[in-house]
């Protein structure tokens, strides 16, 4: 569903936009929001960004710059994400901070936990 939205908001760029010239209050345009807002988040949310973002583009709205927001990860998404880097092991799994102390095979640095062919050594 995501790809059509696209190419809607596409259509109306080339065919639409050109006509109407910069009128937008907003930087991005509202269209180049959409688009964004879509392709980052999908179609469902990034639809709801864009209706927000068209709502608050009236008269007497500032304007300004107003980007996209970044995609956050589900809380759920970083606890199956730490699990499986425990569950897996190696240089990469999660360890329990001590505040103030390092264990002395803790690597001080991210070269060191870096094999040496991988250095170009």
């Amino acid at each position: 569903m995501k790809y059509p939205l696209l190419a809607l908001i596409k259509l109306y760029q080339w065919t639409i936009s050109p006509l109407l010239g910069p009128v937008c209050k907003y930087y991005p345009s509202c269209s180049h929001y959409g688009y964004k807002a879509i392709d980052r988040h999908g179609a469902i949310k990034g639809t709801a960004l864009t209706a927000w973002r068209i709502l608050r583009c009236n008269p007497w709205s500032l304007g300004g710059v107003d980007h996209v927001p970044p995609r956050k990860r589900p809380r759920w998404h970083e606890m199956l994400r730490n699990a499986w880097r425990a569950r897996k092991g190696g240089p990469s799994a999660v360890r329990p901070a001590t505040e103030g102390q390092t264990s002395p095979t803790s690597p001080s640095s991210p070269a060191a936990e870096t094999p040496s062919h991988a250095q170009g050594a």
